[in-house]
């Protein structure tokens, strides 16, 4: 309390020291040189971005599917939850990118939109990995179309090509390749265990 006295003292000595204090600044030029990226890539960058945001909200949305205790399949719950952050966390990896090219400087909604899920119920764990495995390969797409584009255009952006096809890609196809075993060995023991086999799954998901 003392110390927040004495704060308060010491800005009524300094504003009449001074002079009022002004609650805004004008907004001095900014210089721009520097900011180089093509439109046609801002464009698609943004684009995906939004991908990224699109699949965490599906991924968020199977994870609350099957963590319902009328489903009760915890590892599949916590795998699509994961999956819901590591996209979002995409998402925000991608906005400071642009920030850092200084090509943020507009409203947030003129960069994200919510999505609306589609889907909110699957028949079973092997029909949501497969969903999940087409969403992943559905994201690699678009970022190979990132790349490919700004790469191809005129100012051609080796900074971010390497970014995306170091980063991005790599991960992705981990990811995917992950999946695809998953799935695999899902379908098998449902074939030989049925649901017993999706419910061992679940165990070591």
């Amino acid at each position: 309390m003392v110390k927040l006295f004495a704060s308060l003292m010491l800005l009524a000595v300094v504003a009449q020291a001074y002079g009022d204090f002004k609650c805004s600044l004008e907004v001095p030029e900014i210089p721009k040189g520097w900011i180089d990226m093509n439109q046609k890539c801002i464009n698609k960058m943004r684009h995906q971005i939004q991908e990224e945001i699109n699949a965490s909200y599906q991924y968020l949305a199977m994870g609350a599917y099957f963590a319902r205790d009328t489903v009760n399949r915890p590892g599949f719950a916590e795998h699509f939850f994961n999956a819901a952050k590591e996209e979002r966390e995409h998402g925000s990896k991608l906005i400071e990118y642009l920030s850092m090219r200084g090509q943020l400087t507009d409203s947030i909604t003129n960069l994200i939109t919510v999505p609306t899920v589609a889907k909110q119920e699957w028949n079973n764990g092997a029909a949501a990995l497969e969903e999940a495995l087409e969403l992943e390969t559905k994201v690699t797409r678009s970022i190979r179309d990132v790349i490919k584009t700004c790469e191809a255009s005129k100012d051609n952006d080796y900074h971010l090509v390497d970014y995306l096809t170091g980063v991005y890609l790599e991960e992705q196809l981990h990811g995917q390749r992950e999946l695809a075993g998953k799935l695999t060995t899902l379908k098998k023991m449902l074939s030989t265990h049925g649901e017993l086999g999706e419910f061992l799954f679940d165990k070591n998901l």
